[in-house]
């Protein structure tokens, strides 16, 4: 499927993950350094992901999605993803269900991110292998000071402008000083 890489600030957003093993740990430490907060809810949980968890549940209701901004469901058991997965979407809920591309409102890209630069890699939920293989492709062909560029070309943008700016881009990913 086709999607539209929509790139939205969600400091400070809700997340309520539905698993507490390995995956549910992996979706929440791409999510946690967008100041994404969690609410876990999971029989077992392992304890880095505990760590990171506002609050925790072991038995799954309907009202533990209360005040989410979006949920990702990370469980082995498909019936109760459909289930949670319908819960959120009569609750307005976006939903990403790890193994499930129809019980998903949204999809983690593989993403490149250096500072405010983050590159979102996408098949739409078909091949995860090929999206998280074109990320280290495009990572290696990315200068590694990028953040440093991002941060100059911000302050340049303060002082140039049309063709001018886009000119001195383009040189700091030359290497050049400016």
């Amino acid at each position: 499927m086709k999607c539209f890489p929509f790139m939205r600030p969600v400091r400070g957003a809700r997340c309520f993950l539905a698993g507490g093993g390995a995956v549910a740990l992996r979706k929440a430490e791409t999510l946690r350094p967008f100041g994404v907060t969690f609410s876990v809810c999971a029989r077992a949980i392992l304890p880095e992901l505990g760590a990171m968890a506002e609050r925790t549940a072991e038995e799954y209701e309907e009202a533990l999605l209360q005040d989410a901004d979006f949920a990702v469901i990370a469980t082995d058991d498909r019936a109760f993803n459909a289930r949670v997965a319908a819960d959120c979407r009569r609750a307005g809920i976006p939903v990403n269900c790890v193994d499930d591309k129809k019980n998903c409102d949204f999809y983690f890209p593989a993403l490149i991110a250096a500072g405010d630069v983050v590159v979102g890699i996408s098949t739409g939920g078909a091949s995860p292998a090929l999206a998280a293989a074109l990320r280290r492709r495009i990572e290696r062909a990315l200068p590694p000071d990028l953040e440093d560029i991002a941060r100059r070309a911000e302050q340049l943008r303060k002082t140039l402008s049309g063709a001018a700016y886009t000119a001195a881009v383009e040189r700091l990913l030359e290497g050049e000083e400016i």
